[in-house]
């Protein structure tokens, strides 16, 4: 892809009480989650790789493990909503999609709404039907969504309140990608773009960058096939390390096996403190974020790598807070 695009031109409190916004990476105060059920029931050795997952879930594990996950982040002080106590008309949908406990991928929410994505069929078909009716419950409004049927758009980052990151991975559509940049910017000033390997390793923007702190982040760089920044005015190529590092952000990067296991996608609890898989990070990639000051949370997973998402695809946030 070129540069070239044609044509571009606070936190919040809904009336209900329920606060958003995670442009920040302010004290993660609420998550919206979804603990799996008999859906999972649908997942069997002849169809696994079909719903994307790793291998077959030992169900009654991997349900046990993310309650306690669940209990983790209400341990740290984070409010947890359960995605089905906010869903009424759509309960039938939620018993077809093994894959909705990866909320994360199906929205994004900034201070002015939620980024709703296009989930590809026809594995996670519609995800994202059940999860804007969530959102509409919790009172938290919908910022861009995708109307059109003939593609798909799974995810993108919020860097700041000015700043949203996407990459062209092989879970997005070109159109849609140009459709979401015009859009996004009458809300933000840039977009970063990221043009990535169209492989299963690399299939959402969360799997190759993720923030620690405002200043530091994780990023597996060979990935990053070709970078651009967007405006409303123009379009240019850049180094995005580069970019990073005149944003005032280091980057520490990690190795292919670690961006194997994950090593980027994790879930801050604030800044310098995050939730990850114990299994992700090399012994020297733990040293370089120890001399930041940077504290782990650990998770040790099992049953949950069959579904073959991070403790950040469970966790979709809802609420971050500036202390």
């Amino acid at each position: 892809m070129g540069c070239e695009i044609e044509n571009l031109s606070e936190t919040k409190k809904t009336g209900s009480g329920i606060a958003y916004g995670c442009d920040e990476l302010g004290r993660l105060k609420s998550v919206l989650v979804h603990t799996p059920g008999d859906e999972l029931l649908l997942v069997n050795e002849s169809n696994y790789t079909h719903w994307l997952y790793d291998k077959v879930p030992e169900i009654s594990g991997y349900v046990r493990e993310h309650m306690r996950y669940q209990e983790l982040l209400e341990s740290n002080g984070v409010k947890v909503y359960e995605l089905a106590d906010h869903v009424e008309e759509n309960t039938d949908l939620i018993h077809r999609m093994p894959n909705l406990t990866f909320l994360h991928d199906t929205a994004v929410i900034s201070r002015k709404g939620a980024i709703l994505s296009k989930m590809r069929p026809p594995a996670r078909e519609k995800e994202e039907v059940v999860v804007k009716e969530a959102l509409n419950n919790l009172g938290i409004p919908i910022l861009n969504e995708f109307n059109g049927s003939k593609g798909f758009f799974e995810g993108c980052l919020l860097l700041s309140k000015n700043t949203v990151f996407v990459a062209d991975t092989e879970r997005h559509t070109y159109p849609f990608i140009l459709e979401f940049i015009s859009n996004i910017l009458s809300e933000f000033d840039e977009v970063i773009y990221a043009r990535v390997p169209k492989a299963r390793r690399y299939m959402h923007p969360d799997t190759i960058f993720n923030r620690i702190r405002e200043d530091l982040a994780l990023a597996y760089l060979p990935a990053f096939e070709e970078t651009c920044l967007f405006t409303e005015d123009a379009g240019e190529r850049v180094d995005f390390k580069g970019l990073m590092e005149e944003k005032g952000m280091e980057i520490i990067p990690v190795s292919d096996s670690e961006q194997g296991r994950l090593a980027c996608s994790f879930v801050p609890l604030e800044s310098g403190t995050i939730f990850h898989y114990d299994t992700a990070l090399n012994d020297e990639t733990k040293a370089k974020l120890a001399q930041e000051g940077v504290e782990i949370i650990p998770f040790h997973p099992e049953a949950l790598l069959a579904g073959g998402g991070s403790l950040r695809c469970h966790t979709l946030r809802l609420c971050r807070r500036k202390s």
